[in-house]
């Protein structure tokens, strides 16, 4: 039982890895304008979606990501540096 435990322990922890890992990458690529920032509020919301505490995790991303739509006239869809 104790195996079992360690395992999803484990597995809990990776998982927090990866999603701060691909809000991490989501946030720097809409601030470089490679993706849009439409794009990034949409691969933030499915993030967002898994659990309560991914939604609060994904909020401070989504705000980011507001900001920088507002920097470029309110654009969701302009890629300045792609």
């Amino acid at each position: 039982m104790q195996d079992q435990s360690e395992a999803d322990l484990e597995a809990r922890r990776r998982s927090l890895a990866l999603e701060g890992a691909f809000m991490m990458l989501i946030d720097g690529l809409a601030m470089r304008g490679t993706i849009s920032a439409d794009e990034a509020e949409d691969m933030l919301r499915i993030l967002a979606k898994s659990s309560d505490l991914s939604a609060a995790r994904a909020l401070t991303s989504m705000r980011m990501v507001e900001r920088v739509k507002l920097l470029r006239g309110g654009d969701g869809a302009l890629t300045p540096g792609a």
